[in-house]
């Protein structure tokens, strides 16, 4: 399994000595000042690299003479000799995947625009030789492509899923069939040939309404089939291979899937694989299972089972011989367990290699190819891309994400604890440490969501920075928090600004009485969800949290069921019926939602607080922000500072917004905790 987080430290030089190339600028000891602040918020140099099926070539977006993002292709005998093969003047290449060894597919980002003025992802088809280039799918909704265009492409309501995987020139596309006449959305499986945009259905016998997600087999054939009937109830349908019919496995609660059988992936024998809850375990984690669909039942033990935290991982299967090769799954990290013997020992010889990083294999066929990737990654390092020889069981370099944040420089180092809370609730902590003996300035940074995961062990640009100006970055996974059981997540429901508050305070009274946290010096910070509950830290704990930060954070729950929440939707299953469920009911939970809103409470709030919005955040309208700000300054709070800024959503996508918002938050820590 993975190494334990407590001895993972930076041991830098042993990296350096291994790969002098790679670190021949590092030295010993660390920096006279600080990193420039924009250091940290550069867009990547490199992105993602990604090996052909045979892993003879590698696809790779780099930077272009324009400032965009391109896509280039190199060989693996000369992995630092990249063509160019798309580029755009007015968009930068997104994700990509290869279609197979002569054909690659792409989506786009804009770098360059606010989240506010971003269109879809799209896709689009190169050959690797840069020929033959040709729009799949458009970016917007209800909008084709005008002009004199032989293969105008398919409208934004087909969504890229995948590649076929079986050599063709196809990839796998999901269509989104809109609701009608109260029946819900409904989607289709479909092949899409990236050559001359011919779509079929993987499937052309009767559908169950309200397909909602797919599970395929591995001829691509639909063997699982998630259903919603547009309220609260989910359906699992299962089809035996060649049949025409859909049989009900189960029902459960769409918005209760914690508790639910989740389906997974069906192996080349027919198998299937989901995940449910360990019945052995005290906090609800779920495991890795086989399902016997004849029987309606789990086999006894579980395949894949990892004390304290769920199973939400995904299947490496070889593309040649579809073989299930092993299964990725994420701990305090990410990591594969192998069930091939093979890759177990590539694994194995990597780490050898690489002992200080996470280290993630990947390939496509990755029995007989000679070439996999490995991405190394650590809390000090951020990701580093290399070629392994399979043959040489050498390492070589194909490229650094940010080349600019040197591991020797970092000054962070990430620890994970569980700490009980006042009830007894164990509490997930993640700890960021800058250089030197504590106790610290710290920072209680709040995650998002709230109901996900919001912090895994590894690089982090914003707590390096942090760091780096000598603040401490405590980041607990309050009750609410998802991947460590159904025990912590539900019990954060319809408990805004109760428990899951109280889980923040007890995780910083922990880090005072462990003498990290100085307790002079502690501001509380967030986005988001983590907005919302930095201001209400600041009105239930005014004398633990001596500033805070809240960017793009809820501060009125009733005005989220009125103005917005979920992508411009007030009316979506979510806000019907999600939202009353987990957050609470507008009516019944009036008294509620009164005593743990914020805005309601602003007359308690005497901290200093930054404020940040984006003027065009639809899933946070700017209301939230301009209406707390004017009721802290109305109660008298004359420590309010404020910016919003212009063509930003939920988020900050331009590096000029990322650098002046991290400047504020910088100058703002300092007035107020040193």
């Amino acid at each position: 399994m993975i190494k334990n987080s407590s001895t993972r430290r930076p041991l830098a030089m042993l990296l350096l000595a291994a790969f002098a190339g790679l670190c021949a600028s590092s030295a010993l000891a660390a920096p006279a000042a600080p990193l420039p602040l924009e250091t940290f918020f550069k867009k990547p140099a490199v992105g993602s690299p990604t090996l052909s099926p045979s892993g003879k070539k590698i696809a790779m977006r780099v930077p272009t003479k324009s400032g965009r993002m391109g896509l280039a292709v190199a060989d693996v005998a000369t992995p630092d000799k990249f063509t160019g093969i798309a580029q755009f003047d007015d968009a930068d290449i997104g994700s990509v995947s290869w279609v197979n060894d002569e054909r690659v597919v792409f989506e786009l980002i804009d770098f360059q625009a606010g989240g506010a003025d971003q269109l879809g992802s799209g896709l689009y088809a190169v050959n690797a030789d840069g020929s033959d280039f040709l729009w799949l799918i458009h970016r917007t909704w209800n909008l084709r492509a005008t002009g004199k265009m032989n293969k105008p492409p398919l409208e934004a309501r087909y969504r890229y899923v995948r590649p076929a995987g079986d050599g063709s020139d196809d990839v796998i596309v999901k269509r989104w069939i809109p609701a009608d006449e109260g029946r819900p959305n409904t989607s289709m499986m479909m092949r899409l040939n990236t050559r001359t945009l011919a779509a079929r259905n993987l499937y052309t016998d009767d559908v169950p309404d309200g397909a909602q997600d797919w599970v395929l087999d591995r001829n691509l054939q639909p063997r699982v089939v998630m259903t919603t009937d547009n309220k609260r109830e989910g359906t699992v349908h299962w089809r035996e291979e060649g049949s025409k019919t859909w049989s009900e496995l189960y029902r459960y609660d769409y918005f209760e899937d914690y508790k639910a059988i989740t389906p997974l992936a069906v192996d080349r024998d027919g198998q299937l694989y989901v995940s449910a809850i360990n019945t052995a375990s005290a906090d609800g984690t779920k495991a890795l299972y086989r399902y016997d669909v004849k029987q309606r039942k789990l086999e006894d033990q579980p395949l894949v089972n990892l004390p304290g935290y769920d199973f939400e991982g995904g299947f490496v299967f070889d593309s040649d011989t579809k073989e299930m090769l092993g299964v990725t799954y994420t701990q305090e990290t990410d990591g594969i367990v192998w069930f091939d013997k093979k890759m177990r020992g590539i694994q194995e010889t990597v780490d050898k290699l690489l002992p200080n990083t996470n280290n993630y294999v990947r390939c496509s066929r990755c029995s007989s190819a000679r070439h996999l990737m490995v991405v190394s990654t650590s809390d000090i390092q951020a990701p580093v891309y290399f070629l392994f020889d399979t043959q040489t069981g050498k390492l070589s370099l194909v490229g650094q994400a940010y080349p600019w944040l040197r591991s020797a420089d970092m000054a962070g180092t990430q620890d994970f604890h569980r700490i009980k809370a006042r009830d007894g609730m164990s509490i997930p902590v993640y700890v960021t440490k800058p250089k030197g003996k504590g106790p610290f300035p710290t920072v209680v940074m709040v995650h998002g969501g709230p109901y996900l995961r919001g912090v895994e062990w590894g690089f982090n640009a914003d707590n390096q920075f942090l760091a780096s100006r000598g603040y401490m970055v405590v980041e607990p996974e309050f009750r609410g928090s998802t991947g460590y059981g159904g025990k912590l997540f539900s019990a954060g429901w319809k408990q805004w600004g109760l428990t899951m508050q109280d889980d923040i305070t007890d995780a910083t009274k922990w880090a005072i009485a462990q003498g990290l946290a100085d307790p002079n010096r502690i501001a509380i910070a967030g986005a988001s969800y983590g907005g919302y509950a930095t201001m209400m830290g600041l009105a239930k704990e005014p004398e633990l949290y001596k500033a805070g930060i809240n960017w793009i954070g809820v501060t009125d729950i009733e005005m989220m069921y009125t103005i917005g929440w979920s992508d411009r939707d007030v009316d979506s299953p979510w806000a019907r019926y999600g939202m009353q469920a987990m957050i609470g009911d507008p009516k019944t939970d009036k008294a509620q939602f009164l005593a743990t809103s914020p805005l309601k409470q602003a007359a308690r709030i005497k901290q200093p607080v930054l404020m940040a919005y984006g003027e065009e955040d639809y899933r946070v309208p700017l209301p939230h922000g301009t209406k707390m700000r004017d009721a802290l300054r109305a109660n008298g709070n004359t420590n309010v500072e404020w910016v919003s800024y212009p063509h930003e959503g939920h988020g900050w996508l331009l590096t000029k917004n990322d650098v002046d918002f991290w400047s504020r938050v910088e100058r703002f820590l300092d007035k107020h905790l040193k």
